[in-house]
């Protein structure tokens, strides 16, 4: 009984005290959790701390490699180039040497052979120049004139006969006045004009008898590169129905533009058909010669 007392006490007395220590220990490995982690953590912040400038270390320690290679074969290409280009200037210096070495020893050779004046070609390439200035200068001087014109052209025939029907004693010689207008066309370089004609032919038929023929007709006319001529008109010659015809050059260029005057010349072949001449006398004929006619603009 003595000893169960004394167990009991035992118990009350060590019971609290290791109560007191489990709390105690407890206590302890909580703060020694909290440390570790809060050391655990200092040690993660620093190596992500260490990890980002490593990072940081290698990327610039990359761009700076980057950028030194790229200046050093910047400076490899200037130096090509540098050295390409005195090469080019050299090739085209001795380029021009030589070709004007070949061009001086043309203009000698030449020269010896009379064929050469002595001009240089920048002479020749200036009176070139000029030349197609003048040219073009009077070319819109022409085409201002014409411009101003009304486009009316009023002609003076007058014809030598040279063959003749068996109607007339002699061949007639008359004249004729022929009327051109502004209206017509351009076709391949081809002029085509409306025109008219009168005029008076007098004749002597083998019988005797003298008379004179007028010849009125209404037609055409077209020229070919200012210089081939032929007009043809269709009406009255004599007492019926008949027709004149002319073909010729024009003297255009050289009236106008070589010598400035104000009219042109033709020189061509005219001929005349009628189907009754003389309705007293009755009979079909025709007659040509040599022809120049004078034609003003206005």
């Amino acid at each position: 009984m003595k000893n169960k007392n004394y167990f009991t006490k035992y118990l009350i007395l060590v019971l609290p005290l290791l109560f007191i220590n489990l709390n105690a220990q407890e206590e302890v490995d909580a703060l020694e959790a909290a440390r570790l982690a809060k050391s655990a953590a200092e040690k993660a912040q620093a190596e992500a701390d260490a990890a980002t400038e490593a990072a940081i270390q290698a990327a610039a320690e990359k761009a700076a490699t980057q950028a030194r290679e790229n200046a050093v074969q910047a400076k490899k290409d200037a130096e090509a180039k540098k050295i390409a280009d005195a090469k080019a200037a050299e090739e085209a210096e001795l380029d021009a040497l030589a070709k004007a070495a070949g061009e001086e020893a043309k203009k000698k050779i030449a020269q010896e052979l009379g064929l050469d004046d002595g001009s240089s070609e920048e002479e020749t390439t200036a009176e070139e120049t000029e030349s197609t200035e003048v040219e073009a200068a009077e070319e819109e001087a022409e085409e201002l004139a014409v411009k101003e014109s009304s486009g009316y052209n009023v002609g003076i025939s007058g014809s030598m006969g040279f063959i003749q029907g068996g109607f007339f004693e002699n061949i007639p010689i008359g004249g004729s006045l022929v009327i051109s207008t502004p209206w017509g066309f351009d076709v391949a370089g081809i002029r085509f004009g409306l025109s008219a004609t009168v005029g008076a032919y007098p004749a002597k038929h083998n019988t005797g008898a003298e008379f004179t023929p007028l010849a009125i007709g209404v037609g055409g006319n077209l020229t070919l590169a200012q210089f081939v001529f032929m007009e043809g008109h269709g009406g009255l010659v004599g007492d019926a129905p008949g027709a004149r015809g002319f073909a010729g050059v024009s003297l255009e260029r050289l009236m106008n533009k070589g010598l400035g005057l104000p009219f042109n010349i033709l020189v061509g072949g005219e001929g005349f058909m009628s189907t009754d001449l003389n309705e007293d006398i009755g009979s079909a004929t025709y007659w040509g010669g040599l022809a120049f006619r004078l034609d003003m603009s206005f």
